[in-house]
């Protein structure tokens, strides 16, 4: 059990205490060991050199992927018609060059999925791109009776997006797993 002390008892314990207390053995070469250490942990992560390197090389590896997609999904400017550069100012030239682009587009993205074949898909995803196609030609030859027609112009690049999105959520890789 333990004795219960006094106030008058406690203070007597209190003062034959020694007034200070030394270590067994010398603290203060662990401590400056510890101060190098964290001294030299604060230099070497702190490194102008290095804040500036990693940024700069995923930049760099950044840039160079962009680079190289871009070179390689590009389309070829020496298989364009020169016609269609002349036509371009007139409406009808618009229409020209809104076809080879969608054709472009359209020759791009199937061969980014690996040159699929259309036939082999589903009679209802034929049909819809069939529906599509038909749609297009038919847009195309009322714009040439109406070329400066902006309502043709835009269902026009309606009907292309419809079936590049179409085309695109097919051969999608999350369409492709299901």
């Amino acid at each position: 059990m333990k004795k219960l002390l006094s106030e008058q008892d406690l203070q007597k314990e209190l003062a034959a205490l020694p007034d200070e207390m030394t270590p067994q053995r010398d603290l203060w070469a662990g401590i400056e060991r510890a101060i190098a250490v964290r001294e030299q942990d604060k230099l070497s992560t702190e490194s102008p050199v290095k804040k500036v390197y990693i940024p700069t090389a995923w930049a760099a590896s950044l840039v160079v992927a962009v680079f190289v997609t871009w070179v390689s999904f590009s389309p070829l400017t020496s298989d364009q018609p020169v016609n269609i550069v002349q036509q371009n100012d007139s409406p009808l030239g618009l229409v020209v060059a809104m076809q080879e682009s969608f054709k472009q587009t359209k020759q791009t993205m199937l061969v980014s999925f690996g040159q699929p074949k259309i036939s082999a898909l589903p009679k209802e995803i034929q049909e819809e791109l069939s529906k599509l196609s038909s749609a297009q030609t038919t847009i195309e030859k009322a714009l040439i009776e109406d070329p400066s027609n902006n309502d043709l112009l835009n269902l026009l690049r309606w009907t292309q997006e419809q079936e590049l999105d179409l085309l695109s959520q097919l051969y999608s890789p999350k369409w492709q797993s299901i």
